[in-house]
């Protein structure tokens, strides 16, 4: 039975699922019953209903038990207003539909080595993105996602208020390089393709407010009121707020500023702990997780066309545990590049562009510009799991004006302001 409250506004049916699974599984689909549950708890996703369904299904003779993991929109007007859900859907959809197909074909045409193979993106079994069916329209209350359960394959999710140990940075920034790097080969070696599934996949979004200056204001100050909490912070509290006015002012722009060139590729630009899963080393009966082997990328609801140091700063800086990135920074940098010249290379693509100065220069041009999303996004990072609220209560109030602070939004408030300081980034 569906949860109470689970979908916004209609039901999904076994007819409804049949046709999402046709496209992907043929014709002679049939769902016999189905059972869904809620997946996240609270302050894991904002941006989605998710739900954990198990269907049994009949496929000509033979008959199965399907784990999917079941995407909606958010239950409440406010949060599908404030994430721009008539885009956001869109554009995951795309990234599966559409952009997840050519990365495994150009590999495939290249011959990339089986233990070189990018294989991030879940399995896809269908998608709805409107009730009319038209995948050119605006998303609207009946967007269904359907993908694997990860979590039936041995994948699992890091803890948030952790963060994830050196083992898992450097698999991530390794994985991230790749991602990025058969993107920018599409774009190189085919400039049409590229257009037709990437950029689909990378359409402009505003978060819903962002325009209404009293809203901005909101933002401003309360951002302000909780890093005043941080006594070491106090000295730079006009530089904050400096930051957050010209980001907001970015944001307010009909359209971004283009990225420069060569580096600007397809960037997942929610790259967190959360959106993220591992597969681990099989350590027998011992009971523990071996070393982190595999992973994939999940929720590519604000995916962009941008430079890849946002994806690798934001990911270093809101993923990593206490003390990694103080004591491995340049060695997690080296990682990301190598492993993208690597794929480059692999590609049989120029990688004179692509330099350790080169990328350098692009580091230090984009890298400061992840501080306010980074900065915004610890005050959720780091909020305690017991006062997070339920998604169908959150309204503007909640997401900015409640305090998730403490202890642990105080260091890491700390370590940003003071090493990107160090950096010279702020």
């Amino acid at each position: 039975m569906t949860p109470p409250n689970a979908f916004p506004s209609f039901e999904l049916t076994k007819e409804e699922f049949e046709i999402l699974l046709h496209p992907q599984l043929g014709s002679d689909v049939r769902v016999k019953d189905f059972e869904t549950r809620p997946l996240t708890q609270p302050g894991e996703n904002y941006g989605s209903t998710i739900l954990a369904a198990e269907l049994n299904i009949q496929h000509g003779n033979k008959e199965s038990t399907l784990h999917l993991v079941v995407k909606l929109v958010p239950p409440s007007e406010f949060l599908r207003e404030t994430f721009d859900i008539e885009v956001t859907f869109n554009k995951e959809v795309n990234a599966y539909r559409l952009v997840s197909p050519e990365y495994e074909t150009l590999q495939r045409e290249k011959r990339v080595p089986c233990n070189k193979f990018l294989d991030v993106f879940p399995k896809f079994y269908g998608a709805r993105t409107n009730k009319i069916g038209d995948e050119n329209e605006r998303a609207d209350d009946t967007a269904v996602l359907l993908l694997e359960n990860l979590k039936l394959s041995g994948y699992h999710t890091g803890d948030r208020l952790e963060g994830l140990d050196l083992q898992h940075m450097e698999l991530g920034v390794a994985q991230l390089a790749r991602f990025h790097a058969i993107s920018i080969a599409l774009k190189i070696q085919k400039p049409e393709v590229f257009r037709e599934t990437v950029l689909k996949a990378c359409e402009r979004f505003v978060l819903d407010g962002i325009s209404n200056d009293d809203v901005v204001e909101n933002i401003i100050v309360s951002t302000l009121d909780d890093i005043k909490s941080v006594p070491e912070c106090s000295p730079y509290l006009k530089r904050i707020e400096m930051a957050l006015v010209e980001d907001m002012k970015v944001k307010k722009l009909p359209s971004p500023p283009l990225p420069e060139e060569p580096f600007a590729t397809f960037i997942h630009n929610d790259f967190w702990v959360n959106n993220m899963m591992f597969r681990y080393e099989d350590v027998g009966d011992s009971g523990r997780r071996g070393r982190p082997i595999s992973m994939k990328f999940v929720d590519f609801q604000t995916t962009l066309y941008a430079s890849p140091v946002h994806d690798v700063i934001f990911f270093m800086y809101s993923s990593a545990a206490d003390g990694v990135i103080d004591q491995h920074y340049d060695h997690l940098i080296r990682i990301y590049h190598q492993e993208l010249m690597d794929c480059l290379r692999d590609l049989e693509c120029n990688t004179e562009p692509f330099s350790w100065e080169n990328f350098q220069t692009e580091l230090n041009t984009y890298g400061p510009k992840e501080f306010v999303h980074i900065l915004c996004m610890i005050k959720f990072i780091s909020a305690d799991k017991n006062k997070v609220p339920d998604l169908s209560q959150c309204d503007l109030d909640v997401i900015v004006r409640n305090n998730y602070g403490g202890e642990l939004y105080e260091k890491r408030v700390k370590f940003l302001i003071q090493d990107f300081i160090k950096k010279g980034w702020f």
